[in-house]
């Protein structure tokens, strides 16, 4: 792929780098949904969504990842992204996604604070992503 057609990308989460190349093309979910970026975008800072994201890398391969809330800058032909989580179907625990959906499920029954409700909220749309993210990504021997 020609040089001026490819960009700069970090991704870290907060236990790893998860990505730390050149890419062609990057795809996050934001707060106004989908967002692609190329090379040469313009510069803009945006707030990043729990939600798939999706990156080419400068051969043509695809990686796709869930990240949940983080934060997108993008300047100089080098955008990085700061994310909470970032997990590959293959690194998603499947039983502990479940067991964290059920225990959210059953705190939301409960009587909670505002703050206390909003936090069981994002658990369960966290646990929720997981799920559909790995059944959509199965890999079949």
């Amino acid at each position: 792929m020609a040089d001026n057609a490819i960009f700069s990308l970090k991704v870290i989460a907060s236990n790893k780098v998860f990505y730390d190349q050149k890419a062609s093309y990057l795809r996050v979910n934001t707060l106004d949904g989908f967002f692609g970026f190329m090379a040469h975008h313009a510069p803009v800072v945006v707030a990043v969504e729990t939600g798939v994201m999706s990156i080419v890398k400068d051969d043509g391969e695809r990686i796709e990842a869930l990240v949940s809330g983080g934060i997108l800058s993008c300047a100089n032909n080098r955008i990085t992204v700061l994310v909470d989580t970032c997990e590959t179907a293959d690194e998603i625990d499947i039983r502990r996604a479940q067991e964290a959906k059920e225990r959210a499920e059953e705190q939301l029954r409960q009587k909670q604070s505002v703050g206390e409700y909003k936090m069981t909220q994002s658990s369960l749309a966290r646990a929720l992503s997981r799920l559909e993210f790995s059944n959509q990504h199965k890999h079949y021997i």
